[in-house]
């Protein structure tokens, strides 16, 4: 009974305590009404109360108008406050140069913490059930992760449950079904459009015909790769201290004590001190990890290494030093407008495309590493290179105002060790990106664009 396995999950897990308000995060789809149904019908027996949330994306129009009524209906019915407000979540990532899904989650989630601090609720409930689980663990796996990105997502997480994170979708179904409980359907959802969307639809009704419960499969390998990388991190912190030395300018590894880790710690300590030089770096790929490993394994004192993120590793004696690179000289690197350029020096490559027909979602799919221009808006030469003096751009969510490279950087606290660093696509002498950063908003696709360029710029894979 469903009932019955989220009382477990909610218990193994700790997610509530008697006297505890909760506010539920319903969107109107079947995973949150599901959940704000059980989490009802348990409440008794938990001790708690509720309260629900809801956010207006404003990407359907009058169709996710529709689903805020339906959700203050639902409220109505249960006799539980709601909270509903409205947000422009397009607008805000054409601003910021995101991708929808990563807008609409930072904005969400802005939302949920507001207002469980206004109405006083201590946990936030999500509707994330093992079928979300199970697309999270394929996705990470497609792209590369290790132990720690395939641990997907936690049961819990500060004060974010996830009661449903053990329950499938089909019995979410299923328990609606039964009870006659109403939903509304995003057909968002069933897009191919999306990554995650592509996997729902395409990749697991395949893994099915071999095994019919691929999705708890791939949830409790999850939940197992979880549980081992949260003892190899507790592990790990405890002998951190002996191998990774902070310093004023930079991190530095002594090298016998770290020689004498077992490989698999070898890859965390590897991965922590970059992440302690260059803090929301976003960490290395496996193949870069490993090349770090055969140089440090090989280096006489005074050889360096370059490495992402403008950082290079040097050893100095009995320890490996990680620190940012001196000012780079001025770099200029002319790209493929449709294929894949390989840049060794900057440790990237930047794949490029045109297309005459991009779906209308993918217009606000500008994020930090990926960036769509029109095409017929610039010239077919393009460059990638560093900043050079009297730079320029007109920034998106700037109303097309000019503004200096510098005073950019400066506004946006990047350091001056990292300025030099800083990959900048080029169209001609126009500025159309500052990587990873912001695009220029004279160049972005609009209404009446024909062909759109499509530029991502990702880690070498060696």
């Amino acid at each position: 009974m469903l009932l019955v396995k989220v009382k477990l999950t909610i218990d193994r897990f700790g997610m509530l305590k008697p006297g505890e308000k909760v506010l539920v995060a319903v969107s109107g789809g079947p995973d949150s009404v599901c959940l704000l149904s059980v989490l009802h019908a348990l409440s008794a027996e938990l001790g708690v109360s509720f309260h629900i949330a809801h956010l207006d994306h404003m990407f359907r129009g009058r169709e996710s108008a529709d689903e805020s009524l339906f959700v203050a209906r639902l409220a109505e019915k249960l006799g539980t406050p709601v909270t509903i407000e409205q947000f422009d979540v397009p607008a805000f990532c054409r601003e910021r140069g995101m991708s929808s899904q990563a807008g609409a989650r930072e904005v969400r989630y802005g939302f949920l913490h507001r207002v469980a601090k206004t109405v006083g609720a201590s946990r936030i409930a999500t509707g994330h059930t093992a079928e979300d689980q199970a697309e999270t663990y394929l996705m990470r796996l497609l792209r590369g992760a290790g132990v720690t990105g395939l641990s997907a997502i936690p049961p819990v997480r500060e004060n974010i449950i996830r009661p449903l994170i053990e329950v499938t979708r089909e019995d979410v179904l299923e328990y609606l079904q039964s009870g006659g409980i109403e939903y509304v359907s995003d057909m968002s959802n069933t897009k191919p459009v999306y990554t995650r969307n592509r996997i729902r639809i395409e990749v697991l009704p395949v893994l099915k015909r071999f095994n019919p419960r691929i999705v708890e499969t791939l949830a409790t390998t999850a939940a197992l790769l979880r549980d081992e990388n949260e003892a190899a991190e507790a592990c790990l912190s405890s002998i951190a201290a002996g191998v990774i030395v902070q310093e004023e300018n930079n991190v530095a590894l002594n090298r016998e004590e770290f020689n004498a880790l077992p490989q698999a710690y070898k890859r965390r300590m590897i991965r922590k001190a970059v992440d302690l030089a260059c803090a929301g770096s976003g960490g290395l790929s496996s193949v870069q990890v490993s090349d770090v490993i055969n140089f440090m394994a090989a280096a006489q004192t005074g050889r360096t290494m370059r490495m992402p993120y403008g950082l290079i590793m040097e050893r100095e004696y009995e320890k490996f030093v990680i620190r940012f690179e001196a000012a780079a000289e001025g770099y200029s690197f002319t790209l493929k407008a449709s294929g894949v350029t390989l840049i060794p020096e900057l440790g990237m490559e930047v794949e490029a495309g045109v297309f005459d027909d991009i779906p209308a979602e993918m217009n606000v799919k500008n994020y930090r590493w990926q960036a769509l221009f029109d095409y017929d808006k610039i010239g077919p030469l393009l460059t990638m290179r560093n900043r050079r003096s009297g730079d320029w751009f007109c920034p998106v969510g700037m109303g097309g105002k000019r503004k200096k490279l510098q005073d950019y950087f400066v506004d946006e606290k990047i350091s001056r060790h990292k300025r030099d660093n800083v990959p900048i696509l080029l169209s001609g002498n126009d500025i159309l990106w500052v990587v990873g950063l912001r695009t220029d908003n004279r160049f972005l696709p609009e209404k009446g664009t024909k062909r759109v360029l499509v530029v991502q710029v990702r880690r070498e894979q060696r």
